[in-house]
């Protein structure tokens, strides 16, 4: 099982936002991303990258597109 840790990244430092993420959806203008327990977190930005082989996802800010 492949599962993804989320980070939002603010210049040249990274926040986690949330760890062991089984599936991403966008909903209007955030993402949710929900764990492997169901639990979910909304967050508002874009998708900076996916790292499929070290199950990263990270995202920046929209005022940084």
């Amino acid at each position: 099982m492949c599962l993804s840790t989320v980070y939002k990244i603010h210049g040249d430092e990274k926040e986690l936002l949330c760890k062991n993420i089984a599936s991403v959806r966008q909903k209007g203008d955030k993402l949710i991303f929900t764990d492997i327990m169901g639990i979910q977190t909304e967050a508002e930005g874009l998708l900076e990258r996916i790292d499929l082989m070290d199950n990263f996802i990270y995202l920046k800010d929209k005022e940084s597109a």
